[in-house]
């Protein structure tokens, strides 16, 4: 059984005629890290809240679990947790109270509910702040609070959208950790984010969605055989040469990206970057040469116009 089959899943809002999803289809398996990317406005939030039942679709049918999230949301919401890309905690409250008082409302009982609070306190480094309201934690603890918050749960499947957002690279680490810890226990996980090492690391499949659709997806290898190039070179334009010269001199050896006003990125294979490199250093060029990663992967298929 999949965790979550949507078949053609269109959203229109009100007072606008661009569909936020159009006729989208998927299917996320049991157990996985799922992975949806995608530019600002591309779906990704409006295909989460519909799975979890915060908004109806304007057409078409996601089931979750096997059930039909408009027939059985209340079943639904019951084996769900989500961090809102929106959620901010409650100003008041510490972060012990926001994860003890979750995990109540889920039906744990008081013991039970205390174990799994300083356990998720103490793997987010927020245990030696528990006892302090969340008006006075900074931007990345309190986003910390939201994630332990649905972590704690355990619920079988979980969303995540855009979790590390703010965090510091130690606390990114940190949550990385317990959403493998999570799948390890068979625990299904939506994730999305802007951070391409995230989805490179954490991912067993990843959904790219532009515009409404999906327009490619896979594992890592199978993404990388959209883009039939090995290395990426960056290369920056000089005073006096333009893009439109650049081009002349290196657009023969692959495809090139528009990065900047002052820079490109050509895809190109191994074999030609020593002539390549000739030319760069005759041309007083200064380059860089890096592997294929999901990045480059992403800014072909959508664009070459920056993720914000």
């Amino acid at each position: 059984m999949f965790a979550i089959e949507s078949f053609n899943v269109s959203k229109i809002y009100k007072n606008s005629n661009k569909k936020a999803l159009d006729d989208m289809s998927l299917q996320i398996g049991e157990g996985k890290i799922s992975t949806l990317l995608g530019r600002n406005g591309a779906g990704k939030t409006t295909f989460i809240r519909i799975c979890s039942t915060q908004m109806l679709p304007t057409s078409g049918k996601i089931l979750i679990f096997g059930d039909d999230v408009l027939k059985y949301p209340e079943k639904i919401r019951q084996r769900i947790s989500i961090v809102p890309q929106e959620g901010r905690p409650l100003r008041a409250l510490t972060p012990w109270d926001h994860i003890y008082n979750w995990l109540k409302i889920h039906g744990e009982k008081k013991d039970i509910a205390a174990n799994k609070t300083a356990d998720m306190l103490n793997r987010l480094d927020l245990y030696s702040a528990k006892d302090v309201p969340a008006l006075n934690l900074s931007g990345g603890m309190k986003q910390k609070i939201l994630v332990g918050m649905a972590m704690a749960t355990e619920s079988p499947l979980l969303f995540l959208d855009e979790p590390t957002i703010g965090l510091d690279p130690v606390s990114r680490r940190q949550v990385w950790s317990i959403i493998k810890d999570w799948k390890n226990k068979g625990v299904t996980i939506v994730l999305t984010t802007h951070y391409m090492d995230e989805a490179e690391i954490l991912s067993d499949s990843i959904f790219i969605i532009d515009e409404g659709k999906v327009i490619s997806n896979g594992n890592m290898n199978d993404l990388r055989g959209t883009l039939n190039y090995q290395i990426r070179i960056d290369i920056h334009i000089s005073k006096t040469l333009n893009v439109f010269d650049l081009r002349d001199l290196v657009g023969s050896f692959g495809k090139i990206i528009n990065m900047s006003s002052d820079s490109i990125r050509l895809f190109t294979f191994e074999h030609n970057l020593r002539e390549i490199s000739e030319i760069m250093v005759r041309s007083n060029l200064s380059f860089s040469v890096a592997p294929i990663t999901l990045d480059d992967i992403f800014v072909n298929l959508v664009g070459d116009k920056n993720m914000a």
